[in-house]
């Protein structure tokens, strides 16, 4: 049941966006006018299949595909049926699939029902944590025409599995982090802790509340911590030695282990900023990395490069990273996923290009800064960088997903009783205790 606190909070914020929906719409409608004014018929030579239409990153995909002549698909979950995707004028049509239940087989077969309907000759899931594993379980429902654009069931499991991917790193020769399964709270505290060591405890299956939660072990009041922590067998989570060190996160596109998309950014726990770098040393573990899974699909790395320039790999995500956002502008990134014998060198953000931002990510810390020089800097930001949502050319996704898909999303919340930490606009959902 919701507190009090909740029930305000979610109102309120409900109301603030839906005040800030009418310059919003008035903006969209302007811009959809002009739109309508230059519009130009086109044909389209294939059909791409898109999941995860609720995130930013689908909708850049979206974009990047059209532009390069694609007729766009886009599925989501009927909690998502609202996204903004949806009504990107990148997108020619738009299904709800049902929720991933018990074995996923629904919405596999229904993953499959929408590439047939649509012919699709490409699919290339936007996955959120959960769906990455089913989505990759429904290659054999696909018709056989459709280019699967996705790793390996097997692999996915592997991959997003945090010690094992350690594991599979280090039998490669690759530089990685102590690292330790724990699967009961009395393992943990028996452990055999040191005065030159931390660590920090995460879950393995995706938990957007802990995995917030980076206090090293051990710390004051950390046995009790841990005691009341959900650790079993069928819930095991990973003791990873803690390294001081710069963050960094990487997104990449592989084909049969030959790189063809490369972004490296600055990285931190809640990452709504982006902006690419270079970093030398990471594109060669990466590299070495493809090269010796050979597999086909998008990973994601998140680094810390320590003082002596080691690079030292934290998690594998099997799947799309919101720094795709960087390759606005950038339709030849479309090769990628289609033309991988045209590609030399991985293909990487435009050194001129904007890094990017989430309107009402700044705005919120505008609000909450407690210095003039904050404020002053965020609001060169807004100025100066990308909103990673918002195009002139195609505006309703900004209206859509912040004042439509999210406010709806909370209505759901408040009439279900549930609690709620934060909305995160970047992945166009609200963070929820045992989400995905």
């Amino acid at each position: 049941m919701s507190s009090l606190m909740t029930i305000g909070k979610t109102i309120i914020t409900i109301a603030v966006l839906w005040v800030l929906a009418i310059p919003s719409f008035l903006i969209a409608l302007y811009y959809s006018v002009l739109q309508l004014l230059k519009s130009k018929k086109r044909t389209s030579k294939s059909t791409v299949l898109l999941t995860g239409g609720k995130m930013t990153k689908c909708l850049q995909l979206a974009r990047l595909f059209y532009s390069n002549g694609f007729k766009v698909v886009v599925v989501e979950t009927p909690l998502y049926k609202y996204c903004g995707t949806r009504y990107s004028s990148s997108v020619s049509d738009f299904e709800i699939i049902p929720e991933i239940h018990s074995d996923g087989e629904d919405y596999q077969n229904e993953l499959a029902r929408v590439a047939q309907k649509y012919n699709a000759d490409l699919f290339v899931p936007v996955s959120s944590p959960k769906s990455a594993y089913y989505s990759a379980l429904a290659r054999d429902k696909f018709q056989k025409k459709t280019m699967f654009f996705h790793l390996d069931a097997k692999t996915v499991k592997l991959l997003d599995h945090k010690h094992d991917f350690i594991e599979l790193a280090k039998s490669i020769g690759l530089s990685v982090p102590e690292s330790y399964t724990i699967t009961s709270p009395q393992q943990l505290l028996n452990f055999e802790f040191t005065k030159e060591k931390s660590y920090v405890l995460k879950k393995l299956d995706y938990d957007p509340i802990h995995r917030l939660d980076l206090r090293t072990i051990p710390h004051q009041g950390w046995e009790d911590r841990v005691k009341n922590l959900e650790i079993r067998e069928d819930s095991s989570w990973v003791l990873q030695e803690f390294i001081e060190g710069r963050e960094v996160c990487v997104h990449t596109t592989s084909s049969k282990g030959k790189m063809t998309l490369y972004i490296c950014c600055p990285s931190s726990p809640f990452q709504v900023n982006y902006q690419p770098i270079d970093v030398p040393e990471v594109r060669i573990w990466v590299t070495t990395f493809l090269q010796k899974l050979n597999a086909t699909g998008q990973l994601s790395f998140d680094f810390i490069i320590r003082k002596n320039g080691e690079v030292i790999p934290i998690e594998c995500n099997p799947r799309t990273h919101s720094a795709i956002t960087l390759m606005h502008g950038q339709p030849e990134t479309v090769d990628a996923y289609t033309n991988v014998s045209k590609i030399n060198d991985p293909i990487v953000p435009n050194a001129k290009a904007n890094s990017t931002y989430w309107l009402y990510h700044e705005l919120y810390r505008i609000i909450t800064a407690f210095s003039f020089s904050k404020i002053k800097k965020l609001m060169q930001r807004i100025s100066s960088e990308k909103e990673a949502v918002f195009r002139k050319e195609d505006p309703w996704p900004f209206f859509f997903t912040n004042h439509i898909s999210i406010p709806y999303q909370l209505w759901m919340l408040l009439f279900q009783g549930k609690e709620w930490l934060k909305i995160d606009f970047n992945i166009g959902k609200i963070v929820v205790s045992g989400g995905d």
